[in-house]
C-alpha cells in the first residue's frame, strides 16, 4: 500500500474516532448535567448536613485521582479502546448504587459515588488522549469542538429538568443516564479505532526513557514542578466553593432543581457558544496567556456571587436568579478558555508514556481536592455562605501571580 494512501486511512480513522467522541460527548452531557444538577440536593435530603454532604462527595474524589497513575500506564500500555469502553459499565454500576440509596442505606450513595467517579476517570484520561492522538494541528480548536458538542447535550439535560419536574422522580431521571451510558458504550465498541495510538510526537520532555522514574522526573523538572503545582492549586482553589456550590443554593437560597437547571442553561449556553472560539484563542495566544484570562473570568464569576449574597442578606431577593445567571456567565468564559489550555498540555507531558504522565499528575491534583468538600462545608456551616466565595476569590489572585512568575511550559506563548 502506496504512502498516500495510508496517509488516506489514517486521517479517515482520525475523523472517525473525533466523530465518535463528540456524540458520545453530546450524550454524556445530556446525562451527566441532569445527574450534577440532582445528586448534590438528593445527596443533602439523604445526609441532612452540608458537612456530611461535602465529605462524601469529597470521597468521590478519590476516584478521580488514586487510580490516575495505574490507568495512565494501562492506557499507554494496551488498548485505550477497550479502557474507554469498559468506563460505561463502571459509570453505570455507580449511578445504579446511588440510586437505591437511602437514609438508612446511606453507604449505597457513598460506594455508588466512588465507582461513578472511577468511571469518569477511565472515561475522561483516555478520551482525552484518543483525541489528542485523533488531531493534527489546531488541538485548541479540536478541543473547543469536542466540548461544544458536551456543552449542548448539557443544555439539553437541563432543559428536561425543566419541562417535566412533576412527571419524574430523581430515580427516573437516574434511570434515564444508565440508558445513555449504554448507549455511550455501544458507540465506543462500534466506532472507535486504536490505530492511531502509537504516534510520533514532539513532547514536554525529550529524554522520557522507560527507566525514568516519572514521578521523579516530575518534581526534579522545572517545567513540570510548576505544571504540577498551578493545576492542583487550582483545583483547590476552586474546588473549595464548587464541590458544595448545589448544595448551598439547594440550602442557603432554597433554590428548587427546576431554578437549579436554568442557571445550568445559562451557563452552558454560553459555554456552548464560546467554546469553539476560545479553541482558537488558545491556538493563537499560546496556552499559559489563555490559562491568565480564564483566571480573570473566574475572578467575574466569584465576584457575583459575592455579590449576590450581599443582596440577599438585605432583603434584596427579586434579583436572586439573574444575579446568580450573571455569575455563570464569567463562570463559562472561565471554563472555556481553561479546557483547550489544559488538555493541550496535560495530554503534551511525555514522548512514550504521556497517559502516565497524565495520570500522575492528575493523581497528585486529586489529593489536593480530597478536602474540599469538607472544608467548604465547614466555612459555610460555621462562617457563612459568603467564606468559600472570598477564600476562592482570594486564591484566583494567587493563581494568577503564580502564572505570570513562575509557570514555564513550551507553548507558543514563550
Amino acid at each position: 500500500m502506496s504512502a498516500s494512501i495510508k496517509s488516506n486511512n489514517l486521517e479517515r480513522i482520525k475523523r472517525k474516532n473525533l466523530l465518535a467522541i463528540s456524540f458520545t460527548k453530546l450524550l454524556h452531557g445530556f446525562g451527566t448535567n441532569i445527574f450534577n444538577i440532582i445528586y448534590q440536593p438528593f445527596l443533602l435530603e439523604l445526609t441532612g448536613s452540608l458537612v456530611l454532604t461535602g465529605i462524601i462527595i469529597s470521597l468521590g474524589s478519590i476516584m478521580q485521582f488514586l487510580p490516575m497513575p495505574f490507568i495512565g500506564k494501562l492506557s499507554d500500555r494496551y488498548n485505550r479502546k477497550i479502557l474507554i469502553t469498559s468506563s460505561m459499565p463502571v459509570f453505570m454500576m455507580g449511578v445504579f448504587l446511588f440510586m437505591i440509596a437511602s437514609p438508612s442505606a446511606i453507604y449505597y450513595a457513598i460506594l455508588g459515588i466512588l465507582i461513578y467517579f472511577l468511571g469518569a476517570t477511565i472515561n475522561g484520561l483516555n478520551s482525552q488522549f484518543i483525541v489528542s492522538e485523533s488531531s493534527n494541528k489546531s488541538k485548541g480548536l479540536i478541543y473547543g469542538f469536542i466540548f461544544f458538542s458536551f456543552f449542548l447535550g448539557s443544555i439539553g439535560g437541563a432543559t428536561l429538568l425543566i419541562i417535566s419536574p412533576y412527571y419524574y422522580d430523581n430515580k427516573m431521571y437516574f434511570l434515564l443516564f444508565i440508558g445513555i451510558l449504554a448507549i455511550e458504550g455501544i458507540i465506543y465498541g462500534t466506532m472507535l479505532s486504536n490505530k492511531t495510538q502509537i504516534k510520533k510526537s514532539t513532547s514536554l520532555i525529550s529524554n522520557d526513557k522507560k527507566e525514568v522514574n516519572l514521578w521523579i522526573n516530575i518534581f526534579r523538572t522545572k517545567t513540570l514542578r510548576s505544571i504540577l503545582i498551578f493545576f492542583t492549586l487550582d483545583l483547590f482553589v476552586y474546588g473549595i466553593t464548587l464541590s458544595i456550590y448545589n448544595a448551598g443554593l439547594y440550602d442557603f437560597y432554597h433554590l428548587t432543581t427546576e431554578n437549579i437547571a436554568v442557571l445550568s442553561i445559562g451557563m452552558n449556553i454560553t459555554n456552548m457558544l464560546f467554546q469553539i472560539p476560545a479553541g482558537r484563542i488558545t491556538d493563537k495566544l499560546g496556552n499559559k496567556k489563555t490559562l491568565i484570562l480564564s483566571q480573570f473570568f473566574g475572578l467575574g464569576f466569584f465576584t457575583m456571587n459575592i455579590v449576590t449574597v450581599f443582596l440577599w442578606i438585605n432583603g434584596i431577593t427579586s434579583t436572586l436568579l439573574l444575579t446568580l445567571l450573571f455569575g455563570q456567565i464569567p463562570f463559562a468564559f472561565s471554563i472555556v478558555t481553561f479546557i483547550p489550555a489544559e488538555q493541550i498540555i496535560l495530554t503534551d507531558l511525555g514522548k512514550d508514556r504521556k497517559a502516565e504522565y497524565y495520570g500522575i499528575i492528575n493523581f497528585i491534583r486529586g489529593i489536593g481536592f480530597i478536602p474540599t468538600g469538607y472544608i467548604g462545608g465547614l466555612m459555610v456551616e460555621n462562617i457563612g455562605y459568603l467564606s468559600p466565595f472570598i477564600f476562592s476569590f482570594v486564591g484566583v489572585l494567587f493563581e494568577i501571580i503564580f502564572l505570570l512568575r513562575f509557570f514555564h511550559h513550551h507553548s507558543n506563548d514563550i
